[in-house]
């Protein structure tokens, strides 16, 4: 395994003046105008891009977005108040495995105990943080689209502020529906991307065994829990299978 590993939060302008920060930027390459590098996650370095916004115009409760740089994998966070960085750090480190953790027990895709099995792999890597001022432009359409869900849910519910167990539901939904990137030719969906990732760096620098087929366990966002419940044979996902 993997015993130290980068967390790289890439965050927009608008919340680097909300969260009073004085970040640097990442280095500037030929050619590319400064401030929007593109991120790209690997086995080492895991890449998010970070952005708030208003519930309501000026309105001191806002909804803090998160978007893994590969999967697309998104997270919600509700503040009404200032953050450090290592609070905002220790909130997103929490709040991805967290989601993660949830869709995957909604869509019954894994046992229970994979999950768990799961989440102390990942509570075992050395997260070392690093926070740079930055957007990456092709993921800003995603968090985009899930800002809309935030507003429309909050208008639709008569609530200023969104509550955790909304919040989470609402990451599920999104990381259960199909997307697309531009450096991905075929549709994918973020909660099998993610899932896909996170063995990738937990796994030992070994020849690597066939890929599970989350997809085939999760083909709709809106299957049913009894339909997801039937899932056999090889469309579970055996994390022990990954133990380094």
């Amino acid at each position: 395994m993997i015993k130290k590993f980068k967390m790289l939060f890439s965050v927009s302008n608008v919340l680097n003046t909300w969260l009073k920060a004085d970040l640097p930027r990442l280095p500037n390459k030929e050619g590319q105008r400064v401030g929007v590098h593109s991120l790209a996650s690997d086995e080492y370095t895991c890449c998010w891009q970070v952005h708030i916004i208003d519930n309501a115009y000026k309105s001191r409760h806002k909804t803090i977005i998160a978007c893994e740089a590969n999967s697309r994998f998104i997270v919600f966070i509700p503040v009404d108040s200032k953050l450090t960085l290592d609070e905002l750090a220790a909130r997103l480190q929490m709040e991805w495995q967290y989601s993660l953790a949830e869709t995957l027990k909604q869509l019954r895709a894994i046992p229970s105990s994979d999950i768990a099995m799961l989440l102390s792999e990942l509570a075992e890597l050395h997260m070392d943080t690093h926070w740079v001022k930055n957007t990456d432009l092709s993921i800003s359409g995603h968090i985009s689209d899930a800002a809309l869900w935030v507003s429309q849910t909050l208008a639709e519910q008569g609530l200023n502020e969104l509550p955790s167990d909304l919040c989470t539901d609402l990451s599920i939904h999104i990381n259960t529906e199909k997307k697309r990137a531009k450096n991905q030719k075929q549709k994918f969906m973020p909660i099998v991307k993610m899932m896909d990732y996170c063995q990738d760096i937990l796994m030992e620098p070994q020849p690597l065994p066939a890929k599970p087929d989350l997809a085939s366990a999760t083909h709709t966002a809106s299957e049913s829990a009894a339909e997801n419940s039937t899932l056999v044979g090889n469309n579970i996902v055996q994390l022990s299978d990954y133990r380094r």
